[in-house]
């Protein structure tokens, strides 16, 4: 699990994301350990960093369960099984505030 967080942490930071936070998941959800949100500027950029997130994820030998959003969605979710990426473009980061949501969950700045 921790490789694939310093993966998913490399693949994000490549990519430029913003504002990456890891929350501590599994006391609200027990099929998900760590849940990542971050942001991006531009649609482009939101695609950039969870085509990234996913590719670099399958080089390591991980698999990917699912990515949801389409080319027009201003939110991805990469699905990698235990550990849930969002990639939010700022406006929509600001829009839905999961942040609020898992306020009372532990977290730690994902910069690299």
């Amino acid at each position: 699990m921790e490789e694939l967080l310093k993966v998913v942490q490399k693949a994000i930071d490549e990519k430029k994301a913003e504002d990456p936070i890891l929350y501590e998941f599994s006391s609200l959800n027990p099929f998900i350990d760590y849940v990542i949100v971050c942001s991006a500027a531009s649609l482009r950029q939101v695609y950039a960093i969870a085509d990234n997130v996913a590719d670099r994820a399958q080089e390591h030998g991980y698999k990917i369960r699912s990515i949801e959003g389409d080319r027009d969605s201003s939110w991805v979710l990469v699905d990698l099984d235990h550990i849930v990426v969002h990639v939010f473009q700022n406006e929509e980061r600001d829009h839905f505030q999961l942040e609020r949501l898992y306020a009372d969950l532990p977290k730690k700045d994902f910069t690299l």
